[in-house]
C-alpha cells in the first residue's frame, strides 16, 4: 500500500485556513492512521473510535495556524489527538469514580518483575485485547504511562486526579497484564 504523502508548507496551510474541501480531505487521508490507532488503544467501541478520530482532525483544522510549516508535523497531531482522549475521558461525569482506589487496595503491590518486552513479538491485535481487558481508568492510566511516556506526575494533572492515585493504576495494570500474560501462556512463550 502506497503511503500518501503531504507537504505541509505555507501554501497547504492556507488553502486549509481557507477551507480548501480537497487538500482537507488529503490532509484527513495523511493523517487517518495515527488518530486512529491512538483511539484504538484507548477506545474498545469502533464508534467511539471515530468519535475520537473525527474530534481530534477537527481540533487540528481549527488550529492549523498554530502548526508550523517545517516542523514535525505527526508529533503535532499526536499530542492533539492525546488531549483529545483525555478530554474525552474527562467529560465522563463519572471518570472520577473510577479513579477512587481504597486503602486496602494500595498496600498490596505484589506486581512481581513485568516487563513490556513481552509485547515485542505479538501482533499489535493481540496486544489491544489484552489492554482492552483493563479497567477504564487503569487503562487510560497505562497507556498514559507506558505508550504515550507521560509521566506519573503529568498524568495526575492532565486528568486531575492524585498522583498516588496514578502509580496504584500504573502498578495494577502491571499486575494485571501479567496475569493475563501468564494465564494466555504469552509470557512464557515470549
Amino acid at each position: 500500500m502506497k503511503r500518501l504523502t503531504l507537504e505541509l508548507d505555507n501554501d497547504t496551510i492556507q488553502q486549509i485556513k481557507k477551507n480548501d474541501r480537497k487538500v482537507i480531505l488529503q490532509l484527513y487521508e495523511y493523517t487517518f492512521n495515527l488518530l486512529m490507532s491512538n483511539a484504538v488503544r484507548y477506545k474498545s467501541n469502533r464508534e467511539d473510535q471515530m468519535a475520537i478520530v473525527n474530534s481530534a482532525f477537527m481540533k487540528i483544522i481549527s488550529s492549523i495556524d498554530q502548526f508550523k510549516a517545517g516542523s514535525n508535523y505527526f508529533s503535532w497531531a499526536k499530542r492533539i489527538v492525546s488531549n483529545t482522549i483525555i478530554d474525552d475521558f474527562r467529560k465522563n461525569k463519572k471518570y472520577l469514580e473510577l479513579f477512587k482506589v481504597d486503602a486496602d487496595e494500595t498496600s498490596d503491590f505484589n506486581t512481581g518483575d513485568f516487563s513490556p518486552e513481552v509485547y515485542k513479538n505479538m501482533e499489535a491485535e493481540e496486544v489491544q485485547q489484552i489492554l482492552d481487558q483493563l479497567p477504564p481508568a487503569t487503562k487510560i492510566t497505562f497507556n498514559l504511562f507506558a505508550i504515550d511516556g507521560y509521566s506519573y506526575k503529568e498524568i495526575a494533572e492532565e486528568l486531575n486526579v492524585g498522583y498516588e492515585t496514578v502509580k496504584w493504576h500504573v502498578k495494577e495494570a502491571r499486575k494485571r497484564l501479567k496475569l493475563i500474560l501468564t494465564e494466555t501462556g504469552e509470557l512464557i512463550k515470549h
